[in-house]
């Protein structure tokens, strides 16, 4: 391992490691804060998305990988709207960015000493059912 990677490793094992008189935060609490704020990103973007007269279903998926900026993914009827909504939308791609740093946080923490490949990429799926989070290997290209 990597001075870098056993760093980060430490530095994980000692915010999430055995409660020293209850100074580490718990996993659990990492990662239901990660599904909290997911829940609430899927009720701001169904809002605005609403505004705009667009409907899930069917599913969308937003993506953003290191080196594109947040995009739509999935195929969908409606989107070219759904694109020049995203288009200079900071608060939605700011808030994004957000719980995408979370659930790295809980995938890191989970995964200790596994390195990830560069090209893997944070989706944020939107569906019927509630919104769901991943991660995926794969070549982003701008849209």
């Amino acid at each position: 391992m990597h001075a870098e990677g056993y760093a980060v490793t430490s530095a994980l094992a000692r915010l999430f490691g055995t409660a020293n008189g209850g100074e580490a935060l718990p996993l659990s609490g990492i990662r239901e804060r990660a599904m909290r704020e997911l829940s609430q990103f899927s009720v701001i973007v169904r809002e605005e998305l609403a505004s705009l007269s667009v409907s899930i279903p069917p599913a969308i998926s937003l993506v953003s990988c290191s080196d594109c900026q947040l995009t739509l993914e999935s195929e969908h009827p409606q989107r070219d709207r759904i694109l020049a909504w995203l288009d200079g939308n900071d608060r939605v791609a700011k808030y994004f960015k957000e719980v995408e740093v979370l659930f790295e946080v809980v995938r890191a923490t989970e995964n200790l000493g596994v390195t990830f490949a560069e090209d893997s990429c944070f989706h944020i799926g939107l569906t019927s059912a509630g919104p769901i989070a991943y991660f995926q290997d794969q070549q982003c290209t701008p849209q």
